[in-house]
């Protein structure tokens, strides 16, 4: 006769049989989804999706998220099939991934706009291309189709009333519409120096610095080297920290290190001061320029207020 288990060894049995169970009805869950998502995008199924199946995906979506979320809690308490769960979670991860942007509006429509800046950089691509073009015309007609699909799926779900953007829009118009949106936060006002200094990062200042320790000491009482020292420069006169030779042109501006002249001076020292010996190229950035002009004022027995603004 076969010989019984003991107590431990029917537990470990009986969580054996319930780890397995259970990832059995995991990989069913995950294959019918998966097969959804295939129906829809890998598949291209030329008929459009009804509303009950929009429903449907969003439903075992929010199903699938809720599963993730218990594993995500569980796994580190989990030593028993802890593999499985782990390759339990990737594979939910990705249907996820596979299913988002059918479950919402913003998800659509984003998905719809990335689909056409892929095109648009396939196409750019074939333009300036001599070698592997037959690859990239058939990479555009592939891209092509997937357009064609998912844009099927939408005037038949419920998402149609809400996805002003892309629902009876050619493509073209929804990739120039997001290119124009781009265009107009990429043409921003630039903000003033005065406005950047308001802004300025000490810290920021302090990593820049480091380009000026090969030539100036910032420290209290720091000796000159190939420039002079800079502590207690803001609003310092001009040409004047003592045992330091300068240059002519630099003898000739007069007046006193404003944080608006420094600014000048740290974007371009050869045009601000022509003939002088300083061999820094500048800041091109103002908001380095600004961040700078912070750490400068801060390296002083009496910093100025507002970083030296009036």
């Amino acid at each position: 006769m076969p010989q019984e288990l003991n107590g431990t060894e029917r537990m470990n049995f009986n969580d054996t049989m319930k780890v397995l169970i259970a990832s059995i009805f995991t990989l069913f869950v995950i294959s019918s989804l998966t097969s959804i998502s295939n129906s829809i995008f890998i598949n291209k199924a030329p008929d459009v999706l009804s509303n009950n199946k929009i429903d449907q995906i969003r439903s075992e979506l929010v199903s699938t998220k809720k599963s993730l979320n218990y594993n995500e809690k569980k796994i580190p308490h989990t030593v028993l099939g802890r593999e499985r769960l782990i390759q339990k979670m990737e594979e939910q991860r990705k249907v996820i991934d596979s299913l988002v942007h059918v479950a919402s509006i913003d998800g659509a429509r984003q998905h719809l706009v990335k689909l056409g800046y892929t095109l648009r950089n396939t196409e750019i691509a074939l333009s300036h291309s001599v070698l592997g073009r037959d690859k990239l015309i058939k990479k555009i007609d592939e891209q092509k189709e997937d357009i064609i699909s998912f844009k099927k799926i939408m005037p038949s779900s419920d998402l149609n009333d809400n996805l002003d953007l892309s629902v009876g829009m050619p493509l073209e118009e929804i990739v120039v519409d997001s290119l124009e949106e781009k265009k107009v936060i990429d043409q921003a006002p630039k903000l003033t120096f005065e406005e950047e200094l308001k802004l300025a990062s000490i810290d920021a200042g302090a990593k820049l610095s480091k380009k000026c320790t090969a030539c100036h000491s910032l420290n209290s009482g720091g000796t000159n080297r190939v420039g002079p020292g800079l502590w207690n420069i803001v609003n310092a006169p001009k040409a004047k920290v003592t045992g330091f030779s300068y240059s002519d042109s630099l003898i000739a501006l007069g007046g006193n290190w404003t944080v608006q002249d420094l600014n000048l001076w740290l974007k371009s020292p050869k045009k601000y001061a022509p003939g002088n010996a300083m061999s820094f190229a500048g800041l091109r950035k103002t908001k380095d320029r600004a961040n700078m002009v912070a750490f400068l004022n801060s390296i002083s027995d009496k910093p100025l207020l507002n970083n030296g603004l009036n």
